[in-house]
């Protein structure tokens, strides 16, 4: 700091000594007022040029964390629609199997079960609508195995949670009355694709029966892929059998007639006269067209078959009614055993990203905010500075004129 001479009246250096320490006090006294009036300890970069960088890092992280946990939030909100809605299906089905078990009492006459299919229907319609109304921005949550909800759980890209309900229940494409097949209706509506996979010296179509046997020891086909076998002999005789996808026979009616005994081969005489609708009482018929009757035959077809609606009309098929509605209802429940998983890991990312964001908000402030308590303790310190350097600078201004003593006065 310059001396100051008292001789010396041109330039005052106590003057401007006590001024220079004034201007530092109020500047420094600026800067306190301001961290006092925003909290912050950081106001621009210049404030703490590292901090700053840190700071902003910390800050950018934060509030992807806080983005991520309304991700979680809306998830679950997803969620609990889909869940609700499944809940409901459930209790519907738990319906429909009481009644499926009162329409297999066969002291029932056929008014009664007329009266239980309509009120099966009815619970069918709700299941349907249950499905329509299980929606997500429009989007359908339990009809589409391929739907994959992307949800953000953490703030990388890499982050991401797929829901899916309904490609994490094998074996449905959804949870309609149909597509859990338990559509009630008071015909059997299956249907039959069959081609030839190899023939000889003969021909045949296919078609879904119209009427099945009630030999107890024969049921319709399941859904799925079968094989059928025609033989011809020069003997005149035709035999039919049929196989399941894994080559086991299936038990068929022997005769092809209505009530007809069972076995694992139909027999039928050409002699006979008409091979046309032979009914092999599982649900699909054949109708043999041409034969070379003077050489042996063959022939092998490849038959798809799908079981149509299912009927209560009678005590056997209440029965195969309440089956496919216990295998629906374990559908239902591995459906919302999924949710509950997808859930309960949501909750777990919940509190990870909860505790992440208040730890990195903790870090943030350490650096960012502003002590409080300090800083009111130097502005109480600078405002006393401002006013004794405001006192020195007015003394310091008197000093020059003991000069005039110099000039008798």
């Amino acid at each position: 700091m310059a001396s100051a001479s008292l001789t010396r009246i041109n330039t005052n250096i106590q003057a401007l000594n006590a001024l220079n320490a004034l201007n530092s006090v109020n500047t420094r006294m600026s800067v306190h007022q301001l961290r006092l009036a925003t909290g912050k300890r950081i106001n621009s970069a210049a404030d703490d040029a590292a901090g700053f960088t840190i700071a902003s890092k910390l800050d950018v992280k934060a509030k992807g964390l806080g983005t991520a946990l309304d991700n979680i939030a809306s998830a679950k909100n997803l969620m609990t629609v889909a869940e609700g809605h499944l809940n409901n299906i459930q209790d519907i089905l738990s319906q429909m199997k009481s009644k499926a078990m009162q329409a297999a009492n066969g002291t029932l006459g056929d008014d009664e079960r007329t009266a239980i299919l309509s009120e099966l229907e009815e619970f069918n319609t709700q299941i349907d609508a249950e499905v329509s109304q299980a929606k997500w921005a429009g989007t359908s949550l339990l009809t589409d195995s391929n739907l994959n909800f992307q949800i953000g759980v953490g703030t990388s890209s890499a982050d991401q949670l797929t829901f899916n309900v309904v490609g994490n229940v094998s074996g449905i494409s959804g949870f309609t009355s149909s597509d859990l097949d338990v559509q009630a209706s008071s015909t059997a509506s299956s249907s039959v694709s069959a081609s030839a996979l190899s023939t000889t010296n003969m021909d045949a179509t296919f078609a879904t029966a119209s009427a099945f046997t009630s030999t107890t020891s024969i049921s319709e086909l399941d859904n799925g892929h079968y094989n059928v076998e025609v033989n011809y002999t020069t003997a005149g005789t035709v035999t039919i059998q049929v196989f399941d996808s894994d080559g086991e026979n299936v038990i068929i009616d022997t005769d092809g007639t209505d009530g007809g005994a069972s076995g694992n081969t139909l027999t039928k005489a050409v002699s006979e006269g008409d091979l046309s609708a032979i009914d092999l009482g599982v649900g699909i018929s054949i109708d043999i067209g041409t034969i070379d009757t003077a050489n042996a035959g063959s022939a092998l077809f490849s038959v798809d078959y799908t079981r149509g609606g299912n009927t209560v009309g009678s005590q056997s098929s209440a029965q195969d009614y309440m089956d496919k509605i216990d295998t629906a209802i374990d559908y239902v429940s591995k459906g919302l055993s999924y949710i509950g998983s997808q859930v309960n890991r949501l909750a777990f990312q919940e509190n990870s990203l909860t505790v992440a964001k208040t730890n990195t908000e903790a870090a943030y402030s350490r650096i960012v905010d502003a002590d409080m308590a300090w800083e009111q303790l130097e502005s109480t310190k600078l405002m006393i500075l401002q006013q004794t350097a405001t006192s020195m600078l007015a003394q310091a201004n008197m000093a020059p004129q003991s000069v005039l003593a110099l000039f008798g006065r």
